[in-house]
């Protein structure tokens, strides 16, 4: 009955991520549904599943709209320059293609991890956007491991969906939202029972 209540909100949730993000005409509105539909999701696997998920996804959506639309800019900005370096590399040759490809992907996989923890870390901290920008940004070298974990779960994720399209529309964007962001939530609260027990100051709650 767990399973099929997780698998039930992971499809309802990626069509009110979709939504979402159309209502925000995708560029305003993505981030925003993501961080929404991700804390319905945490929820969930908790074992505290919504019972209204259409009110609580519109209401955390409207509360944190702002935020989290300008916590997206830099994963836009990034977005854009490595569609155009992507198209750069697929016309160039030679060493310097190589060279292009190898940062692309080195690039890429730095923002997923990133990406994977940024709602998770926002979930927890209310602290400003510099604040964590800085976190997130610095997440992959802080955590390689649930770095690591977090790209070899994408890339199955990627596997199985080139198999199994029908997957896409029913849980493209919620099934690596949930996944990474338990990956992501089970290192946060590690660091959590750390600070429990640490004089030195908490590590993760405290972004600057």
């Amino acid at each position: 009955m767990v399973f099929l209540r997780v698998a039930a909100h992971v499809v309802a949730v990626n069509l009110l991520v979709v939504a979402g993000a159309l209502v925000g005409l995708v560029l305003a509105g993505l981030f925003p549904a993501l961080a929404s539909g991700g804390r319905l999701l945490a929820r969930a696997v908790a074992g505290e599943p919504s019972e209204h998920l259409w009110r609580d996804f519109w209401s955390g959506y409207r509360a944190g709209f702002r935020r989290h639309a300008l916590l997206g800019v830099p994963f836009w900005a990034v977005g854009v320059l490595l569609a155009v370096d992507l198209a750069v590399v697929q016309v160039a040759d030679g060493p310097v293609a190589g060279a292009m490809l190898a940062g692309l992907t080195l690039v890429g996989a730095w923002s997923a991890v990133a990406l994977a923890h940024l709602f998770p870390v926002t979930r927890r901290s209310d602290d400003g956007l510099l604040a964590t920008w800085r976190y997130v940004a610095l997440a992959p070298l802080l955590s390689p491991l649930t770095g690591l974990a977090v790209l070899v779960t994408l890339a199955a994720l990627a596997v199985v969906a080139a198999q199994l399209t029908v997957l896409v529309p029913l849980a493209g964007l919620s099934l690596p939202l949930v996944l990474s962001g338990w990956l992501v939530d089970h290192r946060l609260d590690a660091l959590d029972a750390l600070d429990a027990t640490d004089p030195a100051g908490p590590r993760s709650r405290s972004l600057g």
